[in-house]
């Protein structure tokens, strides 16, 4: 099998997982829910509060979560949230294997 094929493979490998599926599945629950609108919300603001190095991040972020408890508390986004969490350590593994044996020299970053 060449390269591509392998990749193929692979993509099908994932795309046959645990972890995708029961992503995929509790994105879909929460989307009919409308709370995925709220919680890319929270999820955008928390990406800026932890990327700006002028804002206290510790506070903002116990303010944001207060504000958006209602969605956080809620069985189907934290089951969501976990398997997400899942899914990504998942992917992450995949590249960091790849990474490590690629031998790609970035010396210059």
């Amino acid at each position: 099998m060449n390269v591509m094929q392998q990749t193929d493979a692979l993509i099908e490998a994932i795309e046959t997982s645990s972890e995708f599926a029961q992503y995929h599945l509790l994105q879909k629950t929460i989307m009919k829910e409308d709370v995925y609108n709220r919680l890319n919300e929270f999820r955008r603001r928390n990406f800026e509060i932890q990327m700006n190095p002028q804002v206290d991040a510790i506070n903002s972020s116990a303010n944001l979560y207060q504000e958006y408890a209602d969605i956080l508390n809620r069985t189907e986004v934290k089951e969501f949230l976990n398997a997400e969490q899942r899914f990504i350590r998942m992917l992450r593994k995949i590249h960091e294997e790849i990474d490590k044996h690629a031998n790609i020299n970035v010396d210059f970053l």
